[in-house]
């Protein structure tokens, strides 16, 4: 690997340590003075169109305060190549490290949520701008407006009531969010904005990474999977996500519409996550990555039960200035 990192961008590394990914092997490179990543994923046409699609939208949000990854060039000027790596032809390309602790692994606080709030919103700003024929073309089971797909994970979940649950929930969105579809704004979005995608420097949002679930979606989405990941590790998600919500809306505000489906969609990407997670262990039982967080998962879908639909899309009109609902007394 060293040779091979020497030869294709001229680096000198002095560390590769592999790491280990959903669907592809990635290498953190070392060198004297700087950290990269080196992405490596199955070879097929698909896969390949959708990284250029990707190395295009990196492109588009770079920062000055290096907030997402960078595409690297090789030294021929390309982003993206196909290499041999052992026996097997790979597709390849290498991004600048973005340095910070997992929010995982950072205890919440009022500051880090309202910088996650902002800095999600300040991303889909700019990513509202952005076109790209690829990505809107996409549809994949976990693209949130595409929930219907995992139903036929469903079966691989080994516990009655678990299962029972999820079907609640699908259920819910089929009759609360699906019909609204057609009145939603829609836009390229990051798609993946949870605990281990997001670093955190000093209290406050340093970087988001792994931009691999790109997808054109309502853009409430972005917001819904942002919260899911986000409150598995709190006790109140009534009163942090409303932190999202509010520090989300005043950098790009919200509508009503929006805010009215937000109770059903934010269980709705842990229902994805789970379903996947009990797929890939029929699939694969040594995949230990997607089961990351499956349990802390698996509390907040039964927690969420005891939260009023009404109740929840109030706190969040309240959030943004919208005038709340009137509850009809029994």
């Amino acid at each position: 690997m060293k040779k091979l990192i020497k030869e294709q961008f001229n680096l000198y590394p002095t560390q590769i340590k592999q790491l280990w990914g959903y669907d592809n092997f990635n290498y953190l490179i070392k060198t004297k003075g700087s950290k990269y990543i080196f992405k490596t994923y199955v070879n097929n046409s698909d896969t390949f169109d959708l990284l250029q699609a990707e190395n295009e939208v990196l492109e588009y949000v770079k920062s000055e305060n290096n907030l997402f990854p960078v595409p690297v060039k090789y030294k021929d000027d390309s982003l993206i190549k196909i290499l041999k790596i052992g026996d097997k032809e790979r597709i390849c390309r290498m991004l600048t490290f973005v340095n910070g602790e997992l929010l995982g692994d950072v205890k919440p606080s009022k500051e880090l949520f309202s910088s996650l709030g902002k800095i999600t919103a300040e991303l889909d700003v700019k990513l509202q701008s952005f076109n790209n024929n690829i990505i809107k073309a996409r549809r994949w089971n976990w693209d949130l407006q595409y929930l219907t797909l995992n139903k036929k994970y469903i079966k691989d979940i080994p516990d009655a009531k678990d299962r029972s649950l999820i079907k609640h929930y699908f259920q819910q969105y089929g009759e609360n969010v699906i019909p609204l579809f057609a009145d939603l704004r829609k836009s390229i979005i990051h798609g993946d904005v949870n605990e281990w995608n997001v670093l955190v420097n000093n209290n406050g949002i340093n970087g988001i990474i792994d931009f691999g679930d790109l997808c054109y979606t309502p853009l409430i989405n972005e917001l819904a999977i942002t919260i899911a990941y986000a409150c598995l590790y709190v006790d109140d998600p009534v009163k942090w996500s409303g932190l999202l919500v509010e520090s989300y809306n005043e950098a790009l505000p919200l509508k009503e519409e929006e805010l009215e489906i937000l109770y059903y969609l934010i269980p709705a990407r842990l229902c994805i996550s789970v379903c996947n997670s009990a797929y890939e262990k029929v699939k694969n039982p040594d995949n230990t990555y997607t089961a990351i967080s499956e349990i802390l998962a698996w509390q907040f879908l039964y927690n969420w039960l005891k939260i009023s639909p009404i109740a929840l899309e109030n706190s969040f009109r309240k959030n943004c200035g919208f005038k709340m609902l009137k509850v009809k007394s029994i």
